[in-house]
């Protein structure tokens, strides 16, 4: 009789294709997701999919799921791979009904993965691991559009007496064209606010405000320290908030002491006033810090007056070689020559290798004749307005290819991948007819980088994931106004991030701007902070002309050579420390992105 009732609930759980509608949007994707059903696990993609008025969730085996078809770029789509994947035998495929979630259950797994169990018509399903924590929270925000919850610690009941009444919202139509889209957002979170508020009658409720600090100085690095985490951040989880819709007023749900709800009528972020740009680190500067031998001293304070105000030009030539790692700060004068000739020796070497092949071999190495054939398409079309490249047969054009061809010799395992070109094409330009100080610091500078390029895009993915939560945290207006057009997903940003602006600036502004990520003191991913400050500054544009994402994308596209760096880098700074200096910071932040020791681990909040 049980086994007759477990497959009944399975039959009602698990949705045949031939009964659905087709996709009308896909709300929700990540990779990388493991599902364990009798001990044995798989990878796979989980989605969440919009079919008609209703949503399903459903997870797809690697080997049955093309990512290329999901990740579009243009031109930008830099790394076309084959993102089959192996998995384990019998591995299934499953989809369900949003409407049919009863529970969902979140708890730490092994290696401290996050994991959440779903509960569908009283049947649980297999564990659902997945690949980080923001990705269990964005999931969750997915369900909320669909579903009503009451939280209990970890575990969220679906409420589906609450379900019908929002059903009912939807009968009165008041999301078509012409009709007023807030009225209908405020009406249906003030039914939210008037059932929680209800249901948690007993409870405690304290509302309060927090300010945020607006810094107009620079503080020194060693001057901030983190908050101490309130002792409920240990004890539970942090009621989630959802990004899809403005609560009024900013009403937001944070954790509490004792189960007790606590309602914080926080604002967004207020607008800071941009840090002051200090004076460039100049040759006189320069010599104060070698000793007679030429070593290089007090090297943090001369890097933090780097990141303050940049390198003079005329100096770059000399102290870029020791940023990039081309010669160690302690090295002296003799050291670094001999350091160089080894690195001349090498570089001609590996050269020789590649220029060694035979036309015969060449027929036989698909690998080389595709990686030649992108580093030739690249190059010719690399600044080519700019006058070091300018012209036919320019032998600038021709040395560049070449230390591309020695740099995918040198790092066989990565090659060559669109977008490296306009890395060593600044490089290029310094340095002159310097062939060794360019191909050692473009070395240099993608072992900083090379994470950007690897096959599976792994963390292009979690920058843009961490932009997001940035933005959110920022700026919730934008952050929803970028939802309602599809465009959350922040793609109009891939460029930003891949070349670290490097199309965004003039070219005597990307050497400043560099300067600042190679030197930055803090320890967080700096250009994501610069990227939010870009956004923030056209946040006005971007929603009061209702931009959705081919319009963000064009507009963000012709800013390139427009917006002045020195005012971005100010704002960058100043929300940095502000960010950093509040006491509420979610987890994402504070843990993934501003790498606070201090973070607990069981936190979902964005």
């Amino acid at each position: 009789m049980e086994e007759e009732e477990a497959a009944a609930s399975e039959q009602s759980t698990v949705v045949e294709e031939d009964e659905l509608p087709p996709i009308s949007r896909r709300l929700y994707e990540e990779y990388d997701v493991e599902i364990y059903s009798e001990e044995r696990g798989s990878s796979g993609t989980l989605s969440v999919l919009e079919r008609g008025e209703k949503g399903y969730i459903e997870w797809t085996p690697f080997d049955s799921y093309d990512v290329n078809n999901h990740m579009s770029f243009d031109e930008w789509g830099v790394i076309a791979h084959d993102a089959t994947k192996p998995r384990s035998p019998d591995a299934p495929s499953f989809r369900i009904a949003v409407s049919t979630i009863d529970c969902l259950k979140q708890e730490i797994g092994e290696k401290g993965r996050p994991c959440l169990v779903i509960t569908s018509e009283k049947r649980k399903l297999p564990p659902i691991f997945f690949p980080k924590l923001d990705s269990v929270y964005r999931f969750v925000q997915c369900l909320k559009r669909y579903l009503c919850f009451m939280r209990h610690h970890n575990t969220f009941l679906v409420d589906h007496s609450k379900a019908g009444l929002m059903s009912a919202m939807k009968e009165l139509d008041m999301e078509r064209p012409g009709n007023n889209k807030q009225v209908y957002k405020k009406l249906a979170y003030d039914i939210q606010d008037v059932y929680d508020v209800t249901l948690s009658g007993l409870s405690k409720v304290t509302n309060f405000l927090r300010g945020a600090g607006k810094p107009t100085s620079r503080p020194s690095p060693n001057q901030h320290h983190s908050p101490s985490p309130s002792p409920s951040d240990h004890q539970q989880l942090p009621q989630m908030e959802d990004p899809t819709t403005a609560p009024p007023d900013h009403l937001s749900h944070r954790p509490a002491e004792n189960n007790f709800e606590l309602y914080d009528l926080r604002k967004p972020l207020p607008r800071t006033v941009a840090v002051e740009r200090d004076w460039c680190f100049t040759p006189e500067l320069w010599e104060t810090h070698l000793d007679a031998d030429g070593r290089v001293h007090r090297v943090k304070e001369l890097q933090d007056r780097i990141f303050s105000g940049g390198c003079d030009p005329a100096l770059r030539r000399e102290v870029w070689p020791f940023l990039l790692g081309v010669y160690p700060w302690d090295s002296t004068r003799l050291e670094r020559v001999a350091i160089l000739e080894d690195r001349e020796a090498l570089y001609k070497v590996t050269e020789t290798q590649w220029r060694s092949i035979t036309p015969d071999q060449m027929k036989r190495n698909s690998l080389y004749r595709d990686r030649e054939a992108l580093v030739e398409k690249d190059v010719l079309r690399t600044d080519r307005k700019n006058d070091f490249y300018k012209g036919e047969d320019n032998p600038n054009v021709h040395d560049m290819y070449e230390m591309l061809m020695t740099y995918c010799q040198h790092n066989f395992d990565l090659g060559y991948v669109q977008g490296m070109s306009d890395l060593i094409s600044p490089l290029h330009i310094l340095y002159q007819d310097n062939k060794q100080h360019t191909f050692w610091s473009f070395v240099g500078y993608m072992e900083k980088m090379e994470l950007n390029f690897t096959m599976d895009q792994k963390r292009i993915q979690e920058k843009l994931s961490e932009l997001s939560s940035l933005v959110y945290y920022c700026d919730s207006e934008l952050y929803n106004h970028l939802e309602r057009e599809d465009s959350s997903n922040f793609f109009f940003c891939f460029r930003w991030l891949l070349i670290n602006f490097k199309r965004e600036f003039k070219p005597g502004e990307v050497y400043e701007l560099w300067e600042v990520l190679w030197t930055c003191p803090y320890e967080t991913d700096y250009s994501l902070f610069i990227a939010t400050a870009m956004l923030l500054q056209e946040r006005d544009t971007i929603i009061s002309r209702q931009m959705n994402f081919s319009d963000i994308l064009r507009y963000i596209n012709d800013l390139s050579g427009t917006l002045d760096l020195h005012t971005i880098l100010g704002h960058a700074e100043a929300l940095f420390h502000q960010i950093r200096s509040q006491e509420d910071l979610p987890f994402n932040i504070r843990a993934n992105i501003l790498h606070l020791s201090d973070t607990p681990y069981s936190s979902l909040e964005k």
